[in-house]
């Protein structure tokens, strides 16, 4: 594929998956407060908010063993089809029961979508340009999510969450519509079916020691992430520290922003001095700052090192996935995304979990210093990370 043609479809493709994350995201930080409206409470009001990514862990990696089968353009387009149905059924449940199944088919649809997108990027961008591409991709993604929670509370208090439920399927079908005429990725995903791996196939993928090394890696990013920076520090930064409402929402801004400016650098700079160096800083830095965060007790500081864990953390979740995808051949490209995308949702599912249950047996530092301590631990794998570009 042309230079200018690939542009052309990465750039819509970019446009589709950020629309489709501001729909996605526009109910969610907010979905606890309506599941418990309707009756909701303990765990039924945690599957609902889990159930997203519960569907998710098992389809990303059967999602890459039928891409050459189905093609690239008709998995992706079943992807939003299932985003938006799940979000408009959302706006009709009367029970925490339908709402945890409404949750569950919406989840079923990233991993057709987006882990679908990652291989194709993977497959067609080239070597010398696929950090870049992948970085400014999951970038988009991550930027549709920061764009549709911001919005929520003033939607929600305008509209009713029905009524928002009905705004994020109507969005994920703009997005839809933006994706129908692509037929690039037709004619790719129709010279790919001879491709298809089988089954079997599993035993190479899981073989391979980068990707298992990446996959590693993103699941220790998550489990800080979402265990600690999402479930845990809010409550150290309230009540340990003092900080406003406004303030932690504040310091949670300054880290997207370090994730933005991570986006736009470190996928090209891996490009040039390879993936392993970006991989090891990110996790060794991210150690570091973890076991700051604990330490620090004013607000100033803390934003700074928000903002540095952006950066860092953005730099593990960047190169991750292009290391996976470049450790197999290109007919697994699809199960071994699928694989790395397992992972960080097996960590996003987990994290809050464990974290939580250690805060409560153990106290808060020691969930800082246990997250801190499995991000060093992955620097031994990692430095034996062989590039394949």
């Amino acid at each position: 594929m042309s230079t200018r043609g690939f542009r052309a479809l990465y750039l819509l493709l970019c446009s589709v998956a950020l629309l489709t994350m501001v729909g996605s995201s526009l109910v969610n930080p907010l979905l606890s407060i309506f599941s418990k409206s309707i009756g909701a409470s303990g765990l039924y009001i945690g599957l609902a908010v889990a159930g997203y990514w519960i569907s998710r862990v098992f389809l990303e990696i059967p999602s890459g063993f039928i891409i050459h089968r189905v093609g690239y353009h008709r998995l992706m387009v079943m992807g939003l089809l299932l985003i938006s149905l799940g979000n408009l059924l959302c706006a009709f449940v009367s029970s925490p029961t339908q709402l945890i199944l409404a949750r569950i088919i919406s989840g079923l649809g990233p991993p057709f979508f987006f882990g679908v997108a990652m291989t194709y990027i993977l497959n067609v961008s080239g070597a010398e340009r696929r950090g870049g591409a992948m970085g400014l991709f999951q970038g988009i993604e991550f930027l549709g999510s920061i764009v549709g929670s911001m919005l929520s509370g003033y939607v929600i208090s305008i509209l009713g969450f029905r009524s928002s439920f009905l705004l994020s399927s109507l969005i994920v079908v703009v997005a839809l519509l933006l994706l129908l005429p692509l037929s690039g990725l037709k004619t790719r995903s129709r010279s790919s079916e001879a491709q298809s791996p089988s089954l079997s196939s599993m035993r190479e993928v899981l073989g391979s020691a980068n990707l298992l090394i990446a996959c590693l890696a993103i699941f220790s990013e998550f489990i800080l992430t979402q265990g600690v920076l999402f479930t845990v520090f809010p409550i150290h930064a309230n009540e340990g520290i003092g900080l406003s409402l406004t303030d932690i929402g504040l310091l949670m801004g300054m880290r997207s922003i370090g994730y933005v400016v991570s986006v736009l650098i470190m996928g090209s700079v891996s490009d040039k001095i390879g993936r392993r160096p970006i991989l090891i800083f990110g996790l060794a830095a991210s150690a570091l700052l973890a076991l700051s965060l604990n330490m620090v007790r004013s607000f100033l500081p803390l934003a700074i090192l928000m903002f540095a864990l952006g950066m860092t953390t953005g730099a593990i979740w960047i190169v991750s996935p292009v290391i996976a995808g470049e450790s197999v051949s290109e007919p697994l490209r699809g199960v071994a995304i699928g694989t790395y995308r397992t992972s960080f949702d097996l960590g996003s599912v987990l994290g809050p979990i464990i974290m939580s249950s250690i805060m409560k047996d153990y106290g808060i530092s020691t969930c800082f210093y246990i997250s801190s301590a499995l991000l060093l631990l992955n620097l031994i794998p990692a430095l034996k990370i062989r590039e394949h570009r």
